[in-house]
C-alpha cells in the first residue's frame, strides 16, 4: 500500500507517472483527504488551493483513477467535477449589464469547496487527537474521582472508519446541494456541540443501538452535520459511548457505555470555536 509520508514533493507534482492509482484509493480517505495532503505537500493555506498547482495535480490523478471501485472512483469524480466547475467560471466574468444570474451570488462552488476543505482538516485534527490515545482497539482515559479505569472499545475499528463515513457524508450532502436548487433563505438554526450531545444522549436513551448515519438529519446543513459530529468525538473522548463496526464498510453502531450513567453530566468541552 502506498505510504503518503513516503511521497515525495517530486512525485506529487508528477502524481500521473509515479503513482499507483489503485493502492492511492485506499490510503486516503476521499478526495477532500488527497486535496489537503496536496496541499500540505505545497506549503499553502488551503483558500490559495485555486491558486496554486494543487488543483491540477488532482486533475492529473483523475486521469489515471481506475473505475473498476464505482463508490470510490464516484467521490473523487464529484469533486473533480466541482474542480472543473470552479476553472470554467473563473474564465466567464459575471455580467456587467445589472441582470446578475442567482447562481453568481448563491452558489458559489469556489467557497463551499474552500469551507468543506476546513471543516474537514478541522474534524480531521480532532480526531487524530483521538487517535494518539489509541491502542490495540482501545481508547483510555486517565482515571477520575467517578472511574478508577474506564475504556471505550472500538471492536474491531478504527477512527479512520469513523472518518471515512463522515467523509462519504459530507460528499453526499455537497453532491445534493449542486443538484438542487440554491436555497433563498440561509437557515437560521444554530446548534452548538453541547446542544448536539444532549440530542444524541437523547436518541440513544430511546434505544439500544443507533446507526451512525441515524445521528444526522438528512435536511440538515454543512454547519450542523459537523457540530453533530465534533458532538460525537466528545462523547467518544469522555467514554459516553461505544463504537462498533462488525466488518470493514458495514453499518457503524453507536452504543452507550454502560458504566456510565444517563444522568451523569460530561463536564467540560470543547466547542471548537
Amino acid at each position: 500500500m502506498l505510504d503518503k509520508e513516503k511521497l515525495t514533493t517530486d512525485s506529487v507534482k508528477n502524481f500521473e507517472t509515479d503513482v499507483d492509482y489503485t493502492t492511492v484509493l485506499d490510503n486516503f480517505e476521499g478526495p477532500l483527504d488527497l486535496l489537503l495532503y496536496l496541499i500540505k505537500e505545497e506549503k499553502i493555506e488551503i483558500k490559495d488551493v485555486f491558486v496554486s498547482q494543487v488543483t491540477e495535480q488532482f486533475l492529473s490523478y483523475m486521469k489515471g483513477l481506475p473505475y473498476l471501485d464505482v463508490d470510490k472512483a464516484s467521490e473523487y469524480l464529484n469533486i473533480a467535477a466541482t474542480i472543473i466547475d470552479i476553472k470554467a467560471r473563473s474564465l466567464v466574468p459575471p455580467p456587467d449589464d445589472g441582470f446578475i444570474d442567482d447562481d453568481w451570488n448563491d452558489n458559489d462552488p469556489e467557497q463551499e469547496l474552500i469551507r468543506a476543505l476546513e471543516e474537514y482538516q478541522m474534524i480531521k485534527e480532532e480526531a487524530d487527537k483521538l487517535k494518539e490515545r489509541e491502542t490495540v482497539g482501545y481508547i483510555f482515559k486517565a482515571p477520575d474521582k467517578e472511574f478508577a479505569a474506564v475504556q471505550v472499545q472500538y471492536n474491531d475499528m478504527t477512527l479512520d472508519g469513523l472518518m471515512q463515513a463522515f467523509t462519504k457524508m459530507m460528499l453526499r450532502l455537497e453532491s445534493q446541494r449542486r443538484s438542487a436548487p440554491p436555497p433563498r433563505e440561509i437557515p437560521k438554526d444554530v446548534f452548538t456541540v453541547r446542544d448536539k450531545i444532549k440530542f444524541i444522549r437523547e436518541k440513544m436513551s430511546e434505544k439500544e443501538d443507533t446507526a451512525f448515519e441515524e445521528l444526522f438529519d438528512e435536511n440538515a446543513n454543512v454547519p450542523e452535520i459537523v457540530t453533530t459530529f465534533q458532538a460525537l468525538l466528545e462523547l467518544l473522548k469522555h467514554q459516553f459511548i461505544i463504537v462498533e463496526q462488525e466488518e470493514l464498510f458495514s453499518t457503524i453502531t453507536i452504543k452507550k457505555n454502560p458504566n456510565r450513567s444517563e444522568d451523569e453530566e460530561i463536564g467540560e468541552i470543547d466547542e471548537y470555536n
